[in-house]
């Protein structure tokens, strides 16, 4: 009896085409790494045009469970007083009390940076990170494309495929036949 293949947009289709894939690294993966990878350029770019250095005082340090908060006092150059966060504190932290540069962003106050202006090297770094990352799976998933492609046609077609998650083991000794003559 021969069957009528099964619909392409059913799950066992679309989940074992490599499309699928590629559009789920491409989308989640890539775009997760430029946009945050792009957000620390503009970011970095726009404290270097607009940002303003300002002397401030360690008004509360301490050790979390994860990594560390500290909090800087300092005046704004329209006199205004502030207390806000250090975007990435260093690992030893000040005293509260000590005196270090910080450089914020006239518009949004709520977080510092120390010392100079910010580079655009971890931006940069994410960025190509997230490139490579992406180039790297994309070129597996084009050298795999027949084989994916195939399985998902089988299914169509309610021929045997192997399980989703299931990968075949290549030392499986009923297939093989290790005899020596």
């Amino acid at each position: 009896m021969q069957h009528e293949p099964r619909s392409r947009w059913r799950p066992g289709y679309w989940l074992r085409h490599p499309a699928f894939a590629a559009v789920l690294v491409v989308r989640l993966g890539a775009l997760t790494f430029v946009a945050c990878g792009v957000g620390r350029l503009l970011e970095a770019r726009h404290l270097r045009e607009r940002g303003e250095s300002a002397a401030a005082v360690v008004v509360e340090a301490r050790e979390l469970r994860r990594g560390s908060l500290l909090k800087v006092g300092f005046t704004t150059t329209q006199g205004e007083r502030v207390v806000a966060r250090v975007a990435g504190p260093p690992d030893d932290l000040p005293t509260p009390g000590e005196r270090l540069i910080v450089v914020y962003d006239p518009e949004d106050r709520d977080y510092v940076y120390l010392g100079d202006k910010p580079s655009e090297k971890e931006g940069w770094l994410i960025l190509a990170i997230g490139l490579l990352a992406t180039a790297i799976y994309l070129a597996y998933l084009r050298w795999t494309w027949h084989r994916w492609r195939n399985q998902a046609e089988r299914w169509r077609h309610r021929r045997p495929v192997p399980r989703l998650g299931k990968r075949p083991d290549p030392w499986r000794t009923e297939q093989r036949d290790d005899s020596v003559p």
